[in-house]
């Protein structure tokens, strides 16, 4: 079997549509929030750690070993985007200053974010390329989770210690600003043990198509009551009501994994953004908030407009979209370390083709 037939197109669906979601939920303004974006906030970054625990292998290395490795994959590509980040800023920041522009995006001065770069937490003008606080935070939890299987704790001690962090998270949430974006990994610990025992357990029963898809059906109608916890998020993190928002992020993710196992052949474009996810999470916010700043200094439309309006917000995410293909296929092909791989990517990978 090749590698290409071994690797499971459905968790790459999953991660494609996880993406899919996370790069819509960037283009529109967060202030005045509606129902379907908490909808999809209330689930779509918890789906990602759950993601991380799918391929999550803590019998294979040593906990250093795996840390170092990381370090590679996960690390190196947050501090080389967030620099990319800050340089995009500084070029926006003396281009509006030349164009003689007051845009609201750069009233943190030229210090802050730069600080934020290193202290790796997003909010208050921290992290300009804002995404990327997933990076740290999936090093963390994904370290913590390792690090109880490397030292035998039984299940029941693993999710006692990773449920006494999210209750931790939900106590604090955004009163406390800690480096690398700790509290969010705290949260983000138990959807990553999840993700990995989905996977040891083999949890995907035998069933008829029909009643795969009645689950699928009855898994989003329970989600599309997730606004009942409001406006939620982990980057924040933001929790409001702890049980709810643990509810509501398990039921979306498994409405997900459902969606993906039954549609990854039909949309294999899904299982396309999945592969290539990482080159996604470090560019998405770039380009979108680079269309916006240069649309709005061609059009004197205010940012806040801008995201108000469907008509716009979706001219934002058409443009960035296409701004973003060869953007990836430059970056995979000729400065994979980035993204954290060692090899460059195939001819034709970004469109799907071999």
């Amino acid at each position: 079997m090749s590698a290409a037939a071994a690797r499971e197109t459905w968790i790459d669906a999953l991660k494609g549509w996880g993406m899919l979601l996370i790069v819509i939920g960037h283009v529109w303004s967060l202030s005045d929030v509606p129902v379907w974006y908490m909808w999809m906030f209330s689930f779509h970054v918890p789906l990602f750690f759950f993601a991380s625990g799918l391929t999550l292998k803590p019998d294979t290395l040593p906990l250093g070993s795996f840390l170092r490795r990381r370090v590679g994959t996960v690390l190196v590509p947050y501090l080389f985007y967030a620099l990319v980040g800050y340089g995009f800023y500084l070029a926006g920041y003396f281009a509006a200053a030349a164009a003689g522009k007051t845009v609201a995006q750069f009233a943190y001065g030229l210090w802050w974010p730069l600080f934020g770069v290193f202290y790796g937490s997003v909010g208050d003008g921290l992290l300009v390329n804002s995404p990327l606080w997933f990076l740290p935070a999936l090093f963390l939890a994904q370290g913590v989770v390792y690090a109880l299987h490397r030292l035998g704790w039984t299940w029941w001690a693993r999710y006692a210690a990773l449920l006494v962090l999210f209750a931790i998270t939900a106590t604090i949430e955004e009163r406390i600003k800690l480096p690398m974006s700790l509290l969010p990994a705290m949260g983000a610990a138990v959807f990553v043990q999840i993700g990995l025992d989905f996977r040891r357990w083999r949890a995907w029963p035998h069933w008829s198509r029909a009643t795969h898809w009645g689950w699928l059906a009855g898994l989003l109608a329970l989600s599309l009551l997730s606004p009942l916890n409001g406006a939620v998020g982990l980057a924040g993190p933001t929790v409001n009501q702890p049980v709810l928002f643990l509810l509501f992020a398990l039921i979306g993710i498994g409405f997900s994994v459902q969606l993906a196992r039954l549609l990854d052949a039909a949309l294999p474009w899904l299982a396309v953004l999945g592969r290539h996810s990482m080159g996604i999470l470090v560019t998405h916010m770039l380009a979108i908030k680079g269309v916006k700043v240069l649309m709005s200094l061609a059009t004197g439309i205010s940012l806040d407009t801008m995201e108000h309006s469907n008509a716009w917000s979706l001219a934002v995410l058409a443009i960035a979209a296409v701004l973003m293909v060869p953007a990836i296929w430059v970056i995979e092909r000729w400065l994979p370390w980035t993204l954290g791989n060692r090899r460059p990517a195939a001819a034709g990978a970004v469109t799907g083709s071999r």
